[in-house]
């Protein structure tokens, strides 16, 4: 393609998705300095390490045309590619009724059946949203905004029975389900919606609000008779506002297994950093962890016409070249990071966006992932992936 493309603008859904509100001061003075109510759940010592990829858009991607191939150019089912080299996990997201029709229940099941083929365990995400649900907005879904807030706990229920219910009766029962997706600030706002300080979100009631409606869920989970561990995802970044979320999602009587938390080094900080606030959670809370989104780009180029999160050598990592082997090197680290966590807590990585490819030089609505997923340009498997073949 000719000509430069600016940055200055970034693909406007993902990085609303992605971006952390920056804290607005210390733990909230009604957060319990010590979460003495927090059930501790250290993982067995049999417990598995999650070698995850989010894999929400391969249909989106196959509609379009795209195909995935090794990285001998051989084209092959995409789950199939992903568990030959050492990926156990796969993460889909869930959306109610999404504008384009892609990751909603009839499309998830769809998927979890060819990732249950391929021998994966899967991770369901429930965003609680048609779209994009992240730290800077949690939209109810349009058939649940004119809801009471007794109706919208039994939505959030039942929604959550029906789709966890439907993946066991086919045989794909999900192995981890996440209550909302990156709910820093709550979710199903106004009513589940809180921000750390502010007299109108950081209150009793917002958090009783919100402790209600993520209970509904798990209720939901639970009632099918399910397995699946519960993880509670929230976006990385500052360590007061972390604490602040968790001891107060505690101290109002939700009960997890998995603290779930996001690290993309364009937001989240050095691996110095974000190494010491994964050991702070380790020891405050007693979880385990697992870093449920983090990606790198393999380029700073692009394949369509749709502007890239990542695309300026200032967004990288020192260090961490926007190569192939640097992808390869920061996903190493990353791991590498997840395995150090304290106790043993650090119980997996899930890559984000590694099978969102490009499928068209003039896609105006292409990938705005593509030089971050796990295939390159020709569709081929990218040296990064077998990071999780060497991860045990």
């Amino acid at each position: 393609m000719n000509g430069v493309r600016k940055f200055t603008k970034f693909f406007p859904v993902l990085v609303a998705s992605l971006l952390i509100l920056s804290s607005l001061g210390t733990a909230s003075a009604g957060a319990s300095p010590d979460p003495a109510g927090a059930k501790k759940t250290r993982p067995p010592k049999h417990m598995q390490f999650a070698r995850g990829v989010d894999a929400s858009y391969v249909k989106r991607v196959e509609d379009k045309g795209g195909v995935y191939k090794t990285a001998d150019g051989k084209t092959k089912d995409v789950f199939r590619i992903l568990a030959a080299n050492g990926v156990n996990y796969v993460r889909f997201r869930l959306w109610n009724d999404p504008p384009d029709g892609h990751a909603n229940k009839t499309e998830v099941l769809a998927l979890a059946a060819r990732a249950k083929a391929a021998g994966l365990k899967i991770m369901i995400d429930f965003h609680y949203s048609d779209f994009w649900a992240d730290p800077g907005k949690q939209n109810k879904p349009a058939a649940w905004e004119s809801l009471s807030f007794t109706e919208l706990n039994q939505a959030v229920y039942d929604y959550s029975y029906d789709v966890v219910n439907s993946m066991i009766r086919q045989g794909t029962p999900p192995d981890i389900v996440e209550v909302g997706n990156e709910i820093t600030h709550g979710m199903l706002w106004p009513d589940g919606h809180v921000i750390m300080n502010d007299p109108t979100y950081d209150t009793p009631a917002q958090w009783s609000n919100l402790a209600s409606l993520v209970n509904s869920g798990i209720s939901g989970v639970k009632a099918t008779g399910s397995k699946a561990k519960i993880m509670i995802h929230i976006a990385g970044g500052d360590n007061a506002e972390m604490r602040w979320f968790y001891d107060n999602l505690i101290a109002n009587g939700v009960d997890f297994d998995i603290l779930g938390l996001s690290y993309y080094h364009n937001w989240h900080g050095t691996f110095s950093e974000f190494s010491a606030i994964l050991s702070d959670m380790a020891t405050r809370y007693g979880k385990p962890i697992i870093i449920a989104e983090t990606s790198y780009p393999f380029t700073l180029g692009w394949n369509d016409w749709t502007n890239n999160v990542i695309g300026l050598e200032e967004q990288l990592a020192p260090g961490y070249p926007a190569t192939e082997e640097g992808q390869a090197a920061f996903l190493q680290a990353v791991v590498d990071m997840a395995k150090a966590i304290p106790n043993r807590q650090g119980v997996g990585v899930f890559y984000w966006g590694g099978e969102w490819i490009s499928t068209g030089p003039e896609d105006t609505d292409g990938s705005a992932w593509e030089n971050q997923a796990l295939f390159d340009f020709n569709s081929e498997a990218l040296p990064a992936l077998k990071v999780f073949k060497r991860t045990r």
